[in-house]
């Protein structure tokens, strides 16, 4: 579960900001959890590789070659899998509600962005969900339905409502 520090609805303070946003305007920035490894996770799994290829030793000893190949081969995919998941990018999106629009920006693991302007007046909150675990959010504007959260889970959206909804009302007016 993340923390509160990672959802948040902040008014901004000054007349304008760098990213030249009106004072009253709200930012709500929505980022998906992500559990990097720890340096004693590192040494763990680079301990286990160092035993691994010991173990194939004994293997390729007894004349079972193959199985030192493919323990390498295995050790090597593990530490090249892990290295492109600690330079991609963590998915986030962020809502701004602004005078008359709401603009929800979607970036994904890898840094691609998209971008959604609504009208702030015309556009409503909708909520669906099977059950009390299932919770999502969606954005309505006409015919259109954007989903709202993507990148958090059923408690976090359900813990952003009333700050979407009070964003939306304050847009209103």
């Amino acid at each position: 579960m993340m923390g509160a520090d990672n959802l948040r609805a902040d008014p901004i303070r000054s007349p304008w900001d760098a990213r030249g946003l009106p004072a009253d305007a709200v930012e709500i920035r929505m980022v998906a959890p992500r559990s990097a490894m720890p340096p004693a996770g590192r040494y763990m799994l680079l301990a286990l590789g160092i035993a691994g290829a010991l173990l194939s030793l004994r293997f390729l000893m007894l004349g079972a070659w193959p199985v030192l190949l493919f323990s390498v081969l295995d050790i090597g995919a593990l530490a090249i899998a892990l290295h492109m998941f600690d330079r991609s990018a963590v998915p986030e999106e962020r809502l701004r509600v602004r005078d008359n629009e709401i603009e929800l920006v979607r970036s994904d693991h890898r840094r691609r962005e998209k971008r959604i302007v609504l009208p702030a007046f015309w556009t409503r909150l909708e909520i669906s969900g099977r059950s009390g675990v299932d919770h999502n959010l969606w954005l309505v504007f006409r015919q259109q339905r954007h989903p709202i959260g993507l990148c958090v889970s059923a408690e976090e959206r359900r813990n952003l409502e009333p700050q979407i909804r009070a964003a939306l009302a304050s847009a209103r007016g």
